[in-house]
Parts: C-alpha cells; structure tokens; sequence
C-alpha cells in the first residue's frame, strides 16, 4: 500500500466537536486533529457518508468563541461507521489558525 501524503501533522488530541450533517447535529470527540482535519468519533444520524460536506465547530483554549469550518468526509470506518476523516474545505481566519497551531504545537505529534 502507498504511503499516505498529508500537508498537515496530525496531533492526538480529543476535543468536543459539533458536525452539523443534513440540519442535524451530533457532538463527537476528536481522535486527532491537524491544521487540515480531523479523525473524529460522532454518532451521527443519519450516519455519516463519503462526500458529505458537513459543518463542524470546536473550542480552542486561546479564543473567545468556537472555530467553525466546512469539511468534506473522506472516509468512514468499515467496522465502526461512527469513526469518520474529515477534511477542512474552509480555510480558518488568521487568528483561528494561529490559535490552532499554538494549540497543537503543545499536543503529541502522532
């Protein structure tokens, strides 16, 4: 198999975060996080799907109020459909990154 080409370290760190699929939200707990995306456990309904374009948001320790972004599924777990990647499609604002990146700076590189 092929080695997996990322533009952005992930880091293990669980975060509560909030998918808003089809008008429906669901809170789930990140597996790891980067600046690009998320592996996230969310018990969504209905169950998340390749494709889907979802919102997620999240609270970081260094802002006032939640990040909130569109992201694309890029997959779901066979075994588990709660398990889902998602893939940031809107890009942060400059102060949203920053904090991000200062947050996960101080995480476990996986």
């Amino acid at each position: 198999m092929g080695q997996e080409k990322r533009a952005s370290t992930r880091y293990n760190v669980a975060v509560q975060m909030d998918v808003t699929h089809d008008g429906a939200m669901a809170s789930g707990l990140t597996v790891n996080l980067s600046l690009g995306g998320a592996l996230v456990r969310v018990p969504a309904e209905p169950p998340l799907r390749v494709g889907d374009r979802v919102e997620v948001s999240f609270r970081l320790p260094d802002l006032d109020k939640p990040l909130a972004a569109k992201a694309e599924v890029r997959w779901v777990d066979d075994g588990d459909g709660e398990i889902a990647g998602l893939q940031f499609v809107t890009g942060f604002r400059a102060k949203e990154t920053w904090a991000l990146g200062r947050f996960l700076e101080r995480q476990s590189p996986l």
